[in-house]
């Protein structure tokens, strides 16, 4: 069965069969299909996806660009003309006339799904620190890092809201991920987590405190009050605050 991967959490990439899918005409095509094997919960109507991408266009025309760009999609991804039947892979497109979807019956893979049912399927209520490490390992950057349509601010809020849950969904296994080895007493191995941390939400003082203790307990004591200037600098310069007592 052809497998079709796609990656999100980062710059965007799709690969089929191990090859590099090449010949998407466009940022709209790249923006369609990063919308469908994300949003993968129930069938779309083609005027609400018409409306997400070319919200400036007359109804009319938006539905033709849709129309054009899904022929696209189908192309490269191998759809046209596929056949159906028992002995056969299933198309990675489900589409009708009135809506299209990411046919889950497909062999697909895409991180951010992983990444989210590793997650909710309890990462985060569990110390299985296996469990937090697939789930850490996943996320490579920011969704769709890199990547925007200018002129489809619906398409452009769906990406940012999206960005922002994942987001913090990371830096939440990775709290818990620095947390289970601190306990264990294994300083050295929680340290990555907590630089990570801070790398991905430098105004967060909670993650600043950790990773100080994590580099005192490990025996960085100048290198935990360097970070405390870090913390109080990018407080003051972003927020204008100053650290809390407790950071003190």
């Amino acid at each position: 069965m052809a497998h079709l991967t796609a990656r999100l959490l980062g710059p965007l990439t799709v690969t089929l069969k191990d090859d590099p899918v090449a010949g998407f005409e466009s940022d709209k095509a790249r923006a369609l299909f990063a919308y469908l094997v994300v949003e993968t919960g129930r069938p779309h109507r083609r005027e609400k996806l018409a409306g997400l991408l070319w919200p400036e266009r007359p109804d009319r025309a938006a539905r033709a660009n849709l129309r054009h760009t899904l022929a696209n999609l189908r192309e490269i991804l191998g759809d046209r003309g596929r056949t159906t039947g028992p002995d056969l892979p299933p198309p990675f497109l489900d589409v009708s006339r009135q809506t299209i979807q990411l046919n889950t019956e497909s062999d697909t893979w895409v991180d951010a799904t992983a990444f989210t049912d590793l997650v909710e399927g309890g990462g985060l209520l569990s110390d299985d620190v296996r469990e937090l490490e697939r789930a850490v390992h996943l996320y490579r950057g920011h969704f769709l890092e890199g990547f925007s349509v200018g002129d489809s601010p619906p398409f452009e809020e769906w990406a940012l809201l999206k960005r922002e849950q994942l987001r913090r969904m990371a830096i939440e296994t990775l709290q818990r991920l620095a947390d289970a080895y601190e306990h264990r007493g294994e300083y050295k191995r929680a340290l990555p987590y907590a630089w990570r941390q801070v790398e991905l939400d430098p105004w967060r003082e909670r993650a600043h405190r950790q990773l100080m203790r994590l580099l005192a307990l490990s025996g960085q004591r100048g290198a935990a009050l360097a970070q405390y200037e870090t913390c109080r600098r990018v407080l003051a310069e972003e927020l204008g605050v100053e650290p809390a007592q407790e950071t003190t």
